[in-house]
């Protein structure tokens, strides 16, 4: 099966998502990993690849496979090993080969001159402040900064980061910067004359940038004993931070590198048996997510407590702005 990797990789990625159930239409589709109103799962049949801007979502053909049924990577395999014959029918009846071109590192030393002296526009402060009453001394501790006008996402041209956002960095155990990601702060909808026309994704990795656990710091400050939290995506850690809780962020337990899982085996190793929390969003993605996650927790000897979510509550976040709203007002 190992032989036969690249293969499998090479596939059409459009050709693999329409055997696996997920219309493409113009190189969108509705995501199926998230509940998904609009398409925002992108194909990208250059690089074979494919990218979801709102759960970040990525990977090719045989990341879709294992997303998609929740398998492992021999599994998914196995899969696309049966269904080879049937990919490159449709592929050759409909759907255009793809042409791979080689993928270029993030440039780090760049997105560190973004960050590396942050600063909160007035749309950052109402979002992370008014909005969301996350702690400034959270903010600080993360290096959240913001722009208010669209910037590269490498340092000599496209695509850029949207306007006005949050720019979130994400940094190794050490502190070192993998990548930087934005939260775009605009409108959800915009209507011009009348027409409901769409907006930029409300994530973005630069390209090349993965997707894996956010916060990594804070592990060099875990005691032993001391609850981590584990949030499905940043704002999320930035609540649980922001309450009182060691934190950090996974958005898919599927999407974890290989140097993510070795982050928490050697916190295991040095640690011994971690106490992990989490409060899965209400919703399919967040049960499976919590599934996922309790397999790795038992592989790696330690345990994983599940905390429910009150009626009316999506996430987290919902949660702890509720809790801090329902504290400011004034007793009768």
């Amino acid at each position: 099966m190992i032989q036969n990797l690249e293969t499998f990789r090479s596939l059409p990625i459009e050709a693999v998502a329409a055997d696996l159930g997920i219309p493409v239409v113009r190189h969108l589709a509705r995501c199926p990993f998230h509940e998904d109103r609009h398409p925002s799962l992108h194909f990208h049949v250059g690089r074979n690849t494919f990218h979801c801007f709102a759960c970040n979502a990525h990977g090719g053909p045989i990341d879709l496979v294992m997303h998609r049924w929740n398998i492992s990577l021999p599994q998914a395999c196995r899969w696309l090993e049966a269904r080879h014959h049937v990919i490159l029918s449709m592929a050759s009846s409909r759907l255009p080969l793809p042409r791979l071109r080689p993928a270029f590192p993030v440039d780090t030393e760049y997105l560190e001159s973004l960050v590396a002296r942050p600063v909160l526009s007035p749309e950052a402060r109402q979002f992370l402040f008014q909005e969301r009453h996350y702690r400034p001394e959270v903010v600080r501790w993360l290096g959240i900064t913001s722009i208010s006008h669209p910037m590269p996402c490498w340092r000599y041209g496209r695509p850029f980061y949207d306007a006005p956002a949050l720019l979130i960095p994400y940094r190794s155990p050490a502190g070192k910067l993998i990548t930087v990601q934005s939260r775009y702060l605009g409108p959800s909808v915009s209507d011009k004359g009348h027409t409901l026309v769409p907006v930029p994704p409300r994530f973005r990795f630069p390209s090349g940038g993965r997707c894996g656990i956010y916060n990594l710091p804070v592990l060099m400050l875990l005691q032993p004993g001391e609850p981590l939290y584990i949030a499905e995506g940043v704002t999320d850690c930035m609540a649980l931070l922001s309450a009182g809780h060691k934190a950090i962020a996974i958005p898919s337990a599927t999407l974890l590198t290989q140097a993510d899982r070795e982050a928490l085996r050697m916190l295991v190793d040095r640690m011994g048996p971690l106490d992990l929390h989490i409060y899965p969003d209400a919703d399919e993605p967040g049960e499976r997510l919590f599934q996922s996650l309790l397999q790795l927790a038992t592989s790696l000897g330690t345990t994983l407590r599940r905390h429910s979510l009150p009626a009316g509550c999506k996430d987290y976040s919902d949660l702890f702005r509720l809790h801090h709203e329902s504290i400011q007002q004034p007793s009768n």
